[in-house]
């Protein structure tokens, strides 16, 4: 199935006669374009698989055996495993669409010989196999903790699913944005760009609650839209026992999304006939 789509995107001749619209050639390259993706991150062999999926657990355990050494048994009045599992998934979810997203155009510029091949296609490629991935670890360690004795049935899943549902639209506007704004001769930044993750996933509220914090340390934090996000999932998936912070809400991160957005979509209409060229 994968070689047929990528056949029809390397050699229309072969394309069916009727004509198509715009929507629909895309959606077949975006989908060739995703099966590709997830061949090479999977790379063909088992060890790509785990460690696709064993990435994200690894930095979740890092941090538990961290808050273990503590002796912190709960954080915020929640289990620290959920505490963390619940703050860690998400943060990593949006880092990897961002970081990930931003490197979509340079490693499908061969691709653009092709027409029916346009920059914006690799980006939401990428983004899709990167929801698919942390969809199917995110599962199973909920499933895990199910399965432990911890409480994993949301509170309000509404409000769990729109927390990530804006967690992914911020950070695909974001790798879309600096896909573009990266591009050579600007790759150079990229490196100082993931450098800048550090401070953001500090200021996250992923390691700990924003109500622990004092009121004025806890005002820089609140400028961080990822905090607001990660403060209302935790509270739609715990409930009432998780005390969040009572300044978040939902403004804050959906002007961020907005403002991303617009941007990007704005540089990319700027920039596409140069992206096509490298």
């Amino acid at each position: 199935m994968p070689s047929q789509f990528l056949a029809r995107i390397e050699h229309p001749s072969v394309a069916p006669a009727t004509r198509r619209s715009s929507w629909a050639v895309m959606r077949s390259v975006v989908f060739a374009l995703s099966l590709r993706e997830l061949k090479t991150r999977l790379d063909g062999r088992w060890g790509g698989a785990v460690w696709v999926i064993g990435e994200p657990l690894l930095n979740t355990l890092a941090m538990l055996a961290l808050y273990s050494a503590m002796r912190a048994q709960t954080i915020g009045g929640v289990d620290t495993l959920l505490f963390l599992v619940s703050g860690q998934m998400p943060f990593l979810l949006f880092r990897s669409l961002a970081l990930r997203l931003m490197e979509a155009i340079d490693s499908n510029l061969g691709l653009f010989a092709y027409r029916q091949v346009q920059p914006i296609d690799a980006v939401i490629a990428r983004g899709v196999v990167e929801v698919l991935v942390f969809s199917v670890v995110m599962g199973a360690c909920m499933a895990a903790l199910g399965w432990a004795g911890h409480p994993v049935v949301p509170k309000m899943p509404l409000e769990l699913f729109a927390s990530i549902a804006l967690l992914i639209v911020l950070g695909s506007a974001l790798g879309l944005l600096l896909a573009v704004g990266t591009a050579p001769p600007l790759n150079r930044l990229r490196g100082l760009v993931a450098m800048l993750f550090l401070p953001v996933y500090v200021t996250s509220g992923a390691l700990m609650p924003l109500g622990s914090l004092p009121i004025a340390l806890r005002g820089y934090f609140l400028y961080n839209p990822i905090a607001h996000l990660l403060e209302l999932l935790r509270s739609a998936l715990i409930g009432p026992t998780y005390q969040a912070s009572p300044q978040v809400g939902w403004s804050l991160p959906m002007l961020w999304a907005l403002c991303l957005m617009l941007a990007a979509l704005g540089l990319y209409r700027a920039r596409r006939y140069r992206l096509q060229m490298g």
